[in-house]
């Protein structure tokens, strides 16, 4: 289980142990009266983005994908090329 600010993201390798996890979260938040709304969850989904990581049955993967793009955008080096 991971949590980051107002995310709870709930990994694991097969379904059964991951919907007692979500079972088990879902109570913790009852009994301090936290609710969540069902229009913004995700449920059993194989993968998930979460700023620059994957989180997937695996684990957790940095990715890199800001620093990729940045480096392949072309900047003009002259003053023609700005025109």
């Amino acid at each position: 289980v991971y949590v980051y600010i107002d995310d709870i993201i709930i990994v694991n390798k097969n379904i059964e142990e991951y919907l007692k996890y979500v079972k088990t979260i879902l109570n913790i938040l009852d009994k301090v009266y936290i609710y969540i709304l069902i229009e913004k969850s995700f449920i059993a989904y194989l993968l998930v983005r979460l700023l620059s990581y994957i989180v997937n049955g695996e684990g957790v993967a940095k990715i890199d994908d800001r620093i990729t793009i940045f480096k392949k955008l072309k900047f003009p080096n002259t003053f023609e090329t700005l025109e």
